[in-house]
């Protein structure tokens, strides 16, 4: 990603290196991974990932009213998203008591 920011693949490789963090329960460096995947990738075809699980991160943080508002921002900024992903936001949002 260093070297080659701009790959066809490079947002995809940033959501699997916030993947890694979290398995490993390292949800500081995941939280900070799956940012930066959102912000450097927004168009990449993980961008969505990246926010769902961005906001699933900052959740198990404690963060509920961070992930709430990041919750929210999912349908504004990917409104032709899967109907899975949308499905994982809605769980999300009712899991977290977000309104």
């Amino acid at each position: 990603m260093q070297r080659n920011p701009q790959h066809v693949l490079a947002g995809n490789a940033q959501y699997w290196l916030g993947e890694t963090y979290y398995a490993r329960r390292d949800y500081q460096n995941a939280m900070t991974a799956f940012a930066e995947g959102y912000k450097a990738y927004k168009a990449s075809p993980k961008g969505p990932d990246n926010l769902l699980k961005l906001g699933i991160t900052l959740a198990v943080l404690g963060r509920k009213s961070d992930a709430c508002a990041i919750f929210a921002r999912f349908a504004q900024d990917y409104p032709r998203a899967t109907d899975l992903q949308k499905r994982r936001i809605t769980q999300e949002r009712q899991k977290n008591g977000c309104k």
